[in-house]
């Protein structure tokens, strides 16, 4: 998986990707964030600045699971965000919080667009 498409909870708009950088066979790596709405209006929005919060930290770590299908990513002083995909490579992306995930939008892989 070297890409993630993101994109809003109800999968009508384009967010950006998430860049990955793990090297085969390890579970553990880098990534970055290119953020590019569709819309400008989800500039605003409080989940999609936490998404240019991390673009502008530049490389964030990232942990795959042990199954590969859902992933950690950690950013300097914010909150860790998750992505998870079912067997088809579609899947959610959010933040935990308190926690607990947060869903916030759909996330892909580029494998699994249409």
């Amino acid at each position: 998986m070297k890409a993630i498409v993101l994109q809003t909870l109800d999968g009508a708009q384009h967010i950006g990707f998430i860049l990955c950088a793990i090297p085969p066979g390890d579970i553990e790596g880098d990534c970055m964030f290119s953020i590019v709405p569709d819309d400008a209006e989800l500039l605003e929005d409080p989940n999609v600045v936490g998404l240019l919060d991390r673009r502008d930290l530049g490389e964030s770590q990232v942990e795959l699971s042990e199954d590969t299908r859902s992933l950690r990513i950690r950013s300097h002083r914010l909150d860790d965000m998750f992505v998870r995909f079912e067997t088809d490579g579609v899947g959610e992306w959010g933040y935990i919080r308190q926690g607990e995930p947060v869903a916030c939008g759909q996330a892909s892989t580029i494998n699994s667009q249409h």
